[in-house]
C-alpha cells in the first residue's frame, strides 16, 4: 500500500512561475502582479542587494576587485560607480558575476526551499533578470518573459536618471530577447498600458492554474 506523504503533496501542489525580461522591460511589475493574485513574490535582486550589502566577504571581495571607490567613508556601497565599472567591461562583469551569483543563487534556493514547506505557499513566483543565464529556468514549472520595444526600455530608464551611454551598455549586457523568448513557455507584450499589462498577466495565471490542475503543460 503507498502510503499518503504530505510533505511531498505540499510539494507537487506548489507551481514554481520564474520572471524574466530585459532591463526595464517591466519584468518587476508583472512579477508583482502575479504575486498580487496569489504567489509568494521572490525578487533575486533583493536578494542580490542583501548578499552584497549584508554579507561582509562579498563587500570585501568586490571592494578588492573593482577599488575603494565602489563604496561611500561608511562603507555602504555604491551601485552606480560600480555598475559603470561592471557594464563597460565583460571581464569585470564575470569577477562580479563569480563574487556575487554562487552566495545569491543559495540564498535563492533556501527561499524556494523555505516556501515548500509552507502549505500555504502554493505558488512561488520568482523575479530575476538572470533566470535563464543561470539556467535557473529549468528549475521553475514555468518561465514568462516580458517584452518591450526598445524606445519604451530607453525612456523608461532616462526618466529614471541614466545617460544614454549607461542605458546602450546595459541592454547590451543582457541576453537578446530571442533567446528569452526560445526559452520561456510565456511572452507578455508590455509595450501598452499598465492595465493591460495587468490583463495578460491574470490570463496566464489563470492558464496555469487550469492546465497544473489538469495535470498537463
Amino acid at each position: 500500500m503507498q502510503h499518503f506523504n504530505p510533505m511531498n503533496h505540499i510539494e507537487i501542489c506548489m507551481i514554481k512561475l520564474g520572471i524574466t525580461g530585459q532591463i526595464a522591460s517591466g519584468k518587476t511589475t508583472a512579477a508583482q502582479e502575479f504575486a498580487l493574485l496569489g504567489g509568494h513574490y521572490i525578487s533575486a535582486d533583493s536578494i542580490g542587494r542583501e548578499v552584497v550589502e549584508r554579507n561582509a566577504p562579498v563587500l570585501s571581495k568586490l571592494i578588492r576587485a573593482f577599488g575603494t571607490e565602489i563604496v561611500t567613508p561608511e562603507g555602504m556601497l555604491k551601485r552606480r560607480v560600480l555598475g559603470r565599472k561592471v557594464f563597460t567591461s565583460h571581464e569585470n562583469m564575470q569577477i562580479l558575476n563569480k563574487i556575487v551569483h554562487p552566495p545569491l543563487l543559495k540564498r535563492l534556493d533556501e527561499e524556494i526551499e523555505e516556501c515548500k514547506n509552507d502549505p500555504a505557499c502554493k505558488i512561488i513566483v520568482v523575479d530575476a533578470a538572470l533566470l535563464i543565464d543561470w539556467n535557473y529556468h529549468k528549475k521553475m514549472d514555468y518561465t514568462v518573459c516580458v517584452v518591450c520595444e526598445k524606445s519604451a526600455q530607453i525612456s523608461r530608464l532616462t526618466k529614471k536618471g541614466f545617460s544614454e551611454t549607461e542605458i546602450e551598455e546595459r541592454i547590451k549586457s543582457q541576453k537578446a530577447v530571442s533567446d528569452l523568448r526560445a526559452a520561456s513557455d510565456f511572452v507578455i507584450d508590455n509595450n501598452g498600458t499598465i492595465e493591460e499589462l495587468k490583463n495578460k498577466v491574470k490570463y496566464i495565471f489563470e492558464h496555469i492554474k487550469n492546465i497544473s490542475q489538469s495535470g498537463e503543460k
